[in-house]
């Protein structure tokens, strides 16, 4: 199994978002592996749109879409336990092009981060 189909699978078994080294850390379990070849996999699955990067403490989730296509990911982040969803980008899409700029910055590409409470930590 390649590197990326098993970072891949990593991600999917995980509801909370994963830092490159808690990855190795799992992937390291299954085969030996060195920390570039996890940055490797995880830029061609960022690339492929099937996996986002959050700023939130530098992790890794799965795309909802469950697709290869591009989109704007919008992520609501617990800030307690880190719990991430994957919200409707479409919603943020429509208020955005009503946001008129004076340096004129394009809103059709954006990343957008909610942090927040869940539901369990309220």
């Amino acid at each position: 199994m390649q590197n990326n189909q098993l970072v891949l699978n990593i991600l999917k078994k995980n509801t909370k978002g994963l830092t490159a080294y808690e990855i190795l850390n799992r992937l390291q379990k299954i085969k030996f592996v060195q920390p570039m070849t996890i940055y490797r996999a995880l830029k061609k699955l960022i690339d492929q749109g099937l996996i986002h990067k959050s700023n939130h403490k530098k992790t890794f989730h799965l795309c909802n879409s469950g697709k290869k296509y591009n989109h704007n990911p919008a992520l609501a982040i617990c800030k307690d336990c880190g719990s991430t969803e994957e919200l409707n980008p479409k919603l943020f899409s429509k208020v955005l092009k009503h946001i008129t700029s004076k340096r004129k910055y394009n809103f059709s590409h954006y990343e957008l981060e909610i942090s927040t409470l869940c539901k369990e930590c309220n």
